[in-house]
């Protein structure tokens, strides 16, 4: 059997497109890589990276404002292996603006932290390595 590639995008709606977009390019260090206005009513921005298989899409709807909703445990989680990376992207968490708030769930604090943003989206920075799935 043959899987073609995959590309995943997480939208998110947020109440301030331009506020989101500074707290998500500066804490995960992504760029814009793509943007619309105003397309039948809404805009948006994306954000990714070279080399990611994921990129963010942050909207905003002009005619009927759609409110964020969200859990505990609706949850970005983003692995970083190496422990220099992950504390560089800890710190730029907290200075683009996410706050660090504890868990929902305890088994993220072990080896991460979580982080909420200003619409009370939750992004929780591990770590530690994802392993690979096994080519069988």
């Amino acid at each position: 059997m043959i899987i073609s590639f995959v590309h995943m995008r997480i939208a998110r709606p947020v109440t301030n497109l331009e506020l989101s977009y500074q707290m998500y390019s500066k804490g995960l260090d992504l760029n814009k890589i793509a943007d619309f206005n105003d397309h039948e009513g809404f805009s948006g921005i994306m954000l990714g990276r070279e080399g990611l298989h994921w990129h963010m899409e942050l909207t905003t709807c002009h005619y009927h404002p759609v409110k964020p909703l969200h859990t505990e445990e609706d949850l970005l989680v983003l692995y970083y292996p190496d422990s220099t990376e992950w504390e560089g992207v800890r710190a730029r968490m907290v200075e683009s603006g996410f706050i660090f708030v504890r868990s929902f769930n305890p088994y993220w604090d072990v080896s991460g932290r979580t982080f909420e943003d200003r619409d009370g989206y939750r992004i929780v920075i591990q770590n530690r390595s994802w392993p690979m799935p096994k080519n069988d």
